[in-house]
């Protein structure tokens, strides 16, 4: 005859495996419980991964995210003048041109030389140009040194373009600009473009 404590074990066993199996049915009915955070990393990393190799793909002929800022972030340190020698950072100083326009900035584009700005240009002057960021409007301004016999209009009007020229000591400086209807509006730039060179 079989122990009581055996017969127990008996009955237990079958409802142990039945106990067992149930719970991996149940667990087996909610995919993701034991690992949530599984599935959002393979979603994710394709993603990043095809960004950068579009970014590297060699022979593409296109720059990089990389190579913009490098073509973009090689500025001249000073602006060229468009004839002559003279630095035109110190001719019209950057906050000399704010005070003119805001909206102004340097310009090495060549274009037609009004009056007495052309004739200075001729002569070996420097000419420095600055332009509106948004227009056409512009400021000219012509610096000649040693200038010896050299004479120029006082004012005259070239097209839409008022000049102004102004002789101190052996210098020759001229402005032009639409905003200069009169000799009186050049001045202010004149002195201060004689006082930089002063």
């Amino acid at each position: 005859m079989s122990s009581p404590s055996l017969r127990i074990r008996r009955r237990l066993l079958p409802v142990t495996i039945v106990a067992a199996v149930t719970a991996l049915a149940l667990t087996g009915c909610e995919p993701g419980v034991l690992a949530p955070t599984e599935s959002p990393e393979p979603s994710s990393s394709p993603t990043v991964t095809p960004e950068p190799s579009e970014s590297e793909t060699p022979g593409s002929g296109e720059p990089t995210e990389t190579d913009a800022p490098e073509q973009s972030g090689s500025p001249e340190p000073t602006t060229p003048p468009v004839a002559g020698e003279l630095p035109c950072t110190e001719v019209f100083t950057a906050d000399q041109l704010y005070d003119f326009n805001p909206n102004f900035a340097p310009t090495s584009d060549q274009g037609e030389l009004p009056g007495a700005i052309g004739e200075i240009a001729d002569a070996g002057g420097t000419v420095c140009a600055y332009q509106h960021v948004t227009g056409s409007d512009r400021l000219v301004i012509a610096v000649l040194q040693d200038a010896g016999g050299f004479s120029g209009a006082g004012f005259e009007t070239v097209g839409d373009e008022g000049v102004s020229t102004v002789p101190s000591g052996g210098t020759v400086v001229a402005a032009a600009s639409i905003y200069f209807a009169s000799a009186q509006d050049a001045r202010p730039y004149i002195d201060e473009v004689i006082a930089n060179l002063g």
